[in-house]
């Protein structure tokens, strides 16, 4: 079940220089319903009345303004801001959003969830949480936000993916990927060519090099802080190695191809020679990130926003227009990979104010709305076909509790509680045991 993929960031910049913008489209309205009144003829031989006043045209009753309330990640918030004014403008209805972290998002989900909507009409759905948010039944089928005609203008293998039992529950917002960046002073200073890097070995006698040098402190923090761990650090080196995490079945199969084993050996053999930062036992992706930006580390592993942002946000990096990019390294005949994921917006059952959430939905992902997305917010569009037979991980309703045990895992390994043979040992163990509940 082959998950990785191969793609450079600069389909990002392609993207915004491709596809032309289009206008807002103005969602249809109905016509006002008036009464028609048939003219009454008087017989001829009749004497003349004062006609009876006839009513007046009835008109369809104008719809009140209304709130929608949507929980949305933060890092989308600009986006989110920009086009929800514009909505509130055209249509007259307020849209209120709460921005959580990621690192609380999915509690804070889950909690809603449970506690029944807690008056959101609009929840944002990762693409790790698919099946886990969607079981429980919690969430509109909204098929005909996407009509079956307009389907092939959408990434199928994201509209497959935020498909339920037969039924659409969310429509994508962006998708992305992990990716590789590195600081061009640092391997200039410590003469590493980053086109020589094509494999991890080549990455770590980078590492060595930089080390040497005095380049910077460290070559490399790595992600082992859920949540980042499995798309931003073990789960994309595996990847890029050509490893699989499971069957179809949701079996373990990591513990056979061996690449689990070399990406664990890889965090302790970084740690032990003192290439990668210790401290990054405890950072997420979003730490690295700013690590990262103020020059302390050589290279970074990170999300398609994150590693646009390193190159041009002042507000997360201090190293500007001093970012390039690379390929994560293979291993062997594998010349990369990694995970893809997703982000989309599901309406609740609970809400009271459907019809104007999926007016909301149409709004944000509507292709003007997603180029914006992808030059200010640095994720990738959910319309246009950038990527072929591109496929997500699998999924599962415990796999979100299986990427905290991979960080676990791994951070066990860089704290030397656990050989890397241990490690791959216990997280098949785990994966056996959560799958089994």
């Amino acid at each position: 079940m082959k998950r990785t993929f191969s793609i450079s960031l600069f389909i990002l910049v392609v993207f915004a220089l491709l596809v032309s913008a289009c206008g807002t489209e103005a969602t249809p309205t109905a016509e006002p319903t008036q009464a028609v009144v048939e003219p009454t003829e008087a017989p001829a031989a009749a004497p003349t009345e004062v006609p009876a006043e006839a009513p007046a045209p009835t008109e369809a009753p104008v719809a009140e303004p209304v709130t929608i309330r949507a929980l949305i990640r933060p890092d989308e918030g600009g986006n989110v801001a920009k086009y929800a004014a514009q909505f509130e403008q055209e249509t007259g209805n307020k849209v209120a959003v709460d921005f959580v972290g990621w690192a609380e998002i999915h509690d804070k989900t889950v909690t809603t969830l449970a506690s029944g909507g807690g008056g959101y009409d609009i929840v944002f759905i990762p693409s790790a949480n698919v099946v886990e948010f969607a079981s429980g039944g919690w969430f509109e089928p909204i098929d005909d936000v996407i009509p079956a005609d307009q389907r092939d203008q959408w990434l199928q293998t994201v509209l497959d993916l935020y498909t339920y039992e037969g039924s659409l529950i969310a429509n994508p917002w962006y998708s992305g990927g992990a990716h590789m960046a590195y600081n061009k002073d640092i391997l200039t200073a410590a003469g590493v060519d980053p086109a020589s890097i094509k494999t991890w070995d080549d990455f770590m006698n980078a590492c060595k090099t930089i080390k040497e040098t005095g380049a910077a402190e460290f070559c490399f923090s790595p992600s082992a802080k859920y949540p980042g761990e499995f798309y931003y650090n073990v789960g994309s080196i595996v990847a890029a190695m050509g490893g699989e995490f499971f069957d179809a079945d949701g079996n373990p199969v990591f513990q056979d191809d061996g690449m689990t084993l070399k990406a664990f050996q890889l965090m302790k053999d970084g740690i032990d020679n003192g290439y990668f930062d210790p401290a990054g036992v405890a950072l997420d992706d979003y730490e690295t990130l700013i690590e990262f930006g103020t020059g302390k580390t050589a290279f970074l592993l990170d999300s398609t926003w994150s590693v646009t942002n390193a190159n041009r946000n002042p507000d997360v990096s201090q190293i500007l227009d001093k970012v390039g990019y690379i390929l994560i390294p293979g291993e062997g005949s594998q010349t990369s990979g990694g995970y893809l994921y997703a982000g989309g917006l599901g309406i609740l059952k609970t809400s009271e104010n459907k019809e104007v959430a999926k007016q909301f939905l149409q709004y944000l992902t509507q292709e003007e709305a997603q180029k914006q997305h992808a030059i200010d917010g640095a994720n990738m569009p959910t319309r246009v076909a950038l990527f072929k037979d591109a496929e997500f991980p699998p999924q599962f309703t415990w796999f979100e509790e299986w990427r905290r045990s991979l960080a676990t895992a791994t951070q066990e390994v860089m704290t030397a509680t656990k050989t890397p043979e241990e490690a791959v040992q216990w997280l098949v163990d785990e994966t056996n045991r959560l799958k089994a509940q």
